[in-house]
């Protein structure tokens, strides 16, 4: 463990201290979030401060709300999980700031999740593109999102240690992080189906004992919120029904009752010149939707089509766009982490590539923070 320790700490603080000094930067010249932050959140990051987190804190402190008349019409907590609240409220219970809590959290997640994506690359493809795999997942410019007290971090870290787990046939060990992931967000599911993926590739252990070690600890965890939810507050559909106040539809069925009518205001938008958070946020997660498309075909073309690292990774982007909205894909996509794969191969190991790349990461990086002003990721 320590080898991989010290192979992906020096990527991993060199990325943070790049995100944060961005962060305090764009935060003095452009100030807050539109919509503000928290008390609690430091001025000088504000930016990393805003928009969901201050949902994540207000369930933190008072739980979720009591009143659901105006689920799905307007913006409610029920659309987001537990998981890091709690960590938030364990922090606040022993006086260490929330806001840090989730910060500490998603970035340590971040490490975690480089140490397993070296382990993993190493098994499959060998140490050299290791090397490269974990520094480009260090400097991926959606990788922004997962230093911000969002789940992001966390969810990365469950993804990648529970199919670091399943490869080595710990199934029990991987079935629980895969339940830690389902408590973080809705998507976090997948990481169950991966464990699966992972399991059946090796063939050791029967269909019925992999569904149950693998996915049950995950979908019992589900289930215990949806139950919750249906006892305490009148609906097991409360964390559904909510996402619809972000322009979200129904799985599946979203792709032809809302992304028409998001693609004809995002035109609209264009045609008449509106450079305002909807057009650049709509630029921003179609651009990462296109991109993630390119290299899970990459990603088939080396490892095929119904590899565990495909069909999870395709889930992973096919999954929330489902619902007709391309809002937020770019962090959504980080729980595709086998998708580095294919992009540290395309890298290379060409210094002036390599270069000319990392010029280009930190400037659409830089970007990407100074667009926390007017659009939550």
């Amino acid at each position: 463990m320590t080898q991989y320790l010290r192979r992906s700490v020096v990527p991993w603080a060199v990325s943070r201290l790049v995100l944060f000094v961005l962060g305090a930067l764009a935060t003095a010249i452009v100030g807050a979030p539109e919509r503000g932050v928290d008390p609690v959140v430091p001025r000088w990051i504000a930016l990393f401060g805003g928009w969901d987190t201050t949902w994540y804190l207000d369930i933190a402190r008072n739980g979720y709300a009591t009143d659901v008349a105006a689920v799905g019409h307007s913006f409610t907590n029920f659309a987001f999980f537990p998981l890091l609240p709690g960590i938030m409220a364990a922090g606040g219970f022993v006086g260490i700031n929330p806001f840090w809590t989730a910060v500490l959290a998603a970035n340590l997640g971040v490490l975690v999740a480089l140490m397993g994506i070296d382990w993993l690359t190493r098994r499959e493809f060998g140490p050299e593109l290791a090397g490269r795999s974990v520094w480009v997942s260090a400097f991926l410019p959606t990788g922004l999102f997962s230093a911000l007290p969002y789940t992001e971090g966390l969810v990365l870290a469950f993804a990648v240690l529970a199919a670091v787990l399943a490869t080595r046939g710990l199934m029990a060990g991987a079935g629980l992080v895969a339940a830690l992931a389902a408590l973080a967000r809705p998507p976090g599911i997948l990481v169950a189906v991966l464990v699966v993926l992972i399991a059946w590739r090796r063939g050791d252990v029967s269909r019925l004992r992999v569904l149950a070690w693998g996915a049950g600890p995950a979908v019992a965890s589900l289930g215990a919120i949806l139950v919750w939810m249906e006892r305490a507050r009148g609906s097991w559909s409360l964390p559904l029904d909510a996402q619809r106040a972000w322009g979200r539809g129904q799985l599946i069925t979203g792709l032809w009752t809302s992304l028409p009518g998001f693609v004809a205001h995002a035109i609209d938008q264009v045609i008449h010149g509106h450079v305002t958070a909807d057009w650049t946020s709509f630029v921003r997660d179609v651009s990462a939707l296109v991109f993630a498309t390119v290299l899970v075909t990459r990603l088939a073309r080396r490892v095929g089509w119904r590899s565990p690292w495909t069909v999870y990774s395709l889930l992973s982007v096919a999954l929330p766009f489902s619902s007709g909205s391309p809002t937020s894909l770019a962090r959504f996509s980080l729980m595709a982490f086998p998708l580095v794969w294919p992009l540290a191969d395309w890298v290379g190991a060409d210094q002036r590539r390599q270069r000319v790349l990392a010029g280009a990461a930190l400037g659409i990086t830089a970007l990407l923070v100074l667009q926390l002003r007017i659009r939550s990721p």
